[in-house]
């Protein structure tokens, strides 16, 4: 009440406050509107404006995030909306746009195994910090400390790509251009650092986003040894550089065989101290944030690590 108060007497006060006759006087209104007239619609104009934003401020969503559910509040006047139980989260995808990801704003989709339709936190700063906040909810051995339990390839990618899973479909062969490209390095990498700095997860390489199984011929055809080892070395090279030898003991390395074809599983568990992706000469810090790994900012990288490295 005292704040609503204040807003209420502040068109007068700036009134009180300023020398408004004497500049009224000295313009071309003075002969045009009156000043009384001129004061009524200024104070009305104030009042409208404070009236809106407030209630604009009062009947914004906020997102509470609580042990056992998640609750939408829209205002006093309507009850808390469960959106969705943390027990019964399945998954976490976090959608930004272009401007999105400039100013770090976004929805997050939260899929729910009791539900049929997703539940939505939408247009929040920071999304991908909501979806670590869920995980660390999720179960104790779910959390952002743990490593998930390991699956069968085959269940993996019968699921689909998620919180813990990624497809690519080569190490090195672009099969859009038909060539090799060495660029696709990078987003096998920067998976691999989300991941650690994350709860682990596995990426597969050899099947694409949809789940169908491509194999490693088209990479084997292209390597020196073509053959499971060399794909190994190729792919050690690639970490080394652009991770560090030093993590490589968070990751293990195996060649199932799905349908006939040989895929390459690559394990991951949760590192124990930041891990970066050197790339195109910088630095970049990355989390898994639902089904894609998302980069931080610097200042949001500062935080990630300190809350996740530094219990």
């Amino acid at each position: 009440m005292i704040v609503e108060f204040f807003f209420a007497l502040l068109p007068f006060l700036i009134v009180l406050l300023t020398n408004l006759r004497q500049s009224y006087e000295g313009s071309g209104l003075a002969g045009t509107v009156s000043y009384n007239l001129l004061v009524a619609i200024g104070m009305t104009t104030i009042q409208v404006l404070i009236v809106a934003i407030s209630f604009v401020a009062w009947y914004l969503p906020v997102y509470l995030i609580q042990r056992d559910k998640i609750l939408l509040r829209r205002s006093s006047l309507f009850e808390d909306k469960v959106i969705a139980e943390i027990q019964q989260i399945s998954g976490l995808e976090v959608l930004q746009g272009a401007l999105g990801r400039r100013l770090d704003y976004g929805t997050l989709v939260i899929n729910s195994a009791d539900a049929e339709e997703n539940a939505y936190i939408k247009d929040v700063p920071n999304p991908a910090s909501y979806a670590r906040q869920i995980e660390d909810l999720i179960e104790p051995e779910r959390g952002v400390h743990a490593t998930p339990e390991p699956r069968p390839v085959g269940e993996l990618i019968a699921a689909g790509e998620g919180q813990y899973v990624e497809f690519k479909s080569s190490l090195m062969w672009d099969y859009r251009r038909q060539v090799v490209n060495k660029a696709l390095y990078e987003p096998v990498m920067k998976n691999i650092v989300g991941f650690m700095n994350s709860s682990g997860g596995a990426l597969l390489i050899g099947v694409d986003d949809d789940g169908a199984i491509l194999g490693l011929e088209a990479d084997y055809h292209v390597m020196r040894k073509p053959d499971s080892d060399g794909f190994e070395n190729v792919f050690n090279m690639a970490f080394n550089k652009m991770i560090g030898v030093e993590y490589r003991r968070f990751v293990d390395v195996a060649f199932p065989e799905i349908e006939g074809k040989q895929v390459c599983a690559v394990s991951v568990r949760p590192a124990t101290w930041p891990a970066y992706l050197r790339a195109k000469g910088s630095e970049a810090f990355y989390v898994r944030a639902g089904n894609a790994s998302q980069p931080l900012t610097v200042s949001q990288a500062a935080r990630y690590i300190q809350d996740k490295f530094n219990d």
